[in-house]
């Protein structure tokens, strides 16, 4: 791997089933996407991987009807990361999404991401609310791939709020993240070979160009202040728990929003969080993702998906957690998840309206 993509991921990173697939539409031009340079071999060969994967998905997570329903999201390993303490913390939250233990690849090959994802429902009990169907993933770092897989979980599941996460500072606030933007920094994903292709002139690449430039910043959508309070309260409660002889509120040390926008935070987690909130915005609209930068006859060259039904008022947010929770850490922390979901419930079910995120300068650098 290239020796400066590690420091200067960690430094941004600090900062950091669908309608049907038309085959028909796989021929329009692509004017909606992300591009991914495909020039090299290793890169198309990568490419392929995981558009086949993410065409091929099939949505796994049915609900039954009988309790409510919430999606919650984690990553998998990626580049300098062996582990990743987010899909780790979902896995703690429901078992049967147990996390993917898998290891990169010789250089030159593929890094398959079907072995990396890991998709199951299980019931979990919240404080003061009871019983609950959770969507639990563990996604791949891939430009446009986790985001093509949770749309299609949220259109066959239905959630009633969607709770993305994933990883910056080794200790810091649980950040909550006000909203996303629509850039993509022009550095590889987990694959260390995709990276998105700026239009000429400019030196980031829009994560869907159409959006119009109001849509430039998305708000999330969320009852800020209830979750802020109980995820608060859950560290508090749970700030003692140690592990390898540190406490848990050394390393998750309270909770804060992250500043909103900025340009810092354009890595895979914004990617996956403005994708999936513009698509929950724009419902029946076709999204084409993960455009190849060059056309191969017969392959697939760009993916499309699409939300059937109207999730614009469904809350929806990311959150960005402590790079090295481990062991009872990991236990703790999902307790800490299960207040976070029960308030945003909880608050649902009384009527309030979850709100669009504020525009806020940063306190202090995430």
């Amino acid at each position: 791997m290239r020796r400066w993509i590690v420091p200067l991921l960690v430094s941004l990173l600090s900062a950091c089933s669908a309608a049907p697939i038309d085959p028909d539409l796989d021929e329009r031009p692509a004017d909606d996407a992300v591009v991914l340079d495909t020039r090299s071999a290793a890169a198309r060969a990568q490419y392929d991987a995981n558009a086949r994967f993410a065409k091929g998905y099939t949505a796994r997570c049915a609900p039954t009807g009988r309790r409510p329903r919430m999606l919650v999201t984690g990553f998998g390993r990626f580049l300098s990361n062996p582990t990743n303490a987010t899909g780790q913390l979902v896995s703690a939250l429901v078992p049967a999404a147990e996390y993917p233990v898998t290891a990169r690849p010789a250089a030159g090959e593929v890094d398959l991401p079907a072995p990396q994802t890991r998709v199951a429902v299980g019931v979990v009990t919240l404080p003061d609310v009871g019983e609950v169907e959770v969507c639990a993933m563990i996604l791949p770092v891939y430009w446009d791939l986790a985001a093509i897989l949770v749309l299609k979980e949220i259109e066959r599941f239905s959630p009633e709020a969607v709770l993305m996460n994933g990883i910056a500072s080794p200790r810091q606030d649980l950040w909550v993240e006000l909203g996303a933007v629509n850039r993509a920094m022009v550095l590889p994903d987990g694959s260390d070979v995709l990276v998105p292709r700026p239009p000429a002139g400019q030196t980031y690449a829009p994560l869907v160009p159409s959006a119009t430039a109001s849509e430039r910043a998305l708000p999330s959508l969320l009852s800020w202040d209830l979750v802020k309070s109980a995820a608060r309260d859950a560290i508090t409660a749970h700030g003692a728990t140690l592990e390898d002889g540190a406490r848990l509120d050394a390393l998750l040390t309270g909770v804060s929003f992250g500043g909103f926008p900025r340009d810092t935070n354009t890595y895979l987690c914004n990617n996956l969080s403005y994708v999936v909130g513009y698509a929950m915005d724009h419902p029946g609209r076709t999204l084409t993702l993960m455009q190849a930068s060059q056309s191969v006859q017969g392959a697939i060259n760009r993916v499309q998906v699409r939300l059937t039904r109207d999730h614009r008022a469904v809350p929806r947010a990311f959150m960005h957690w402590p790079s090295t929770l481990r062991g009872a850490h990991l236990l703790a922390g999902a307790e800490v998840l299960r207040a976070a979901l029960a308030a945003q419930l909880t608050a649902s079910r009384e009527g309030a309206r979850p709100l669009a995120g504020e525009r806020r300068a940063t306190a202090k650098r995430p």
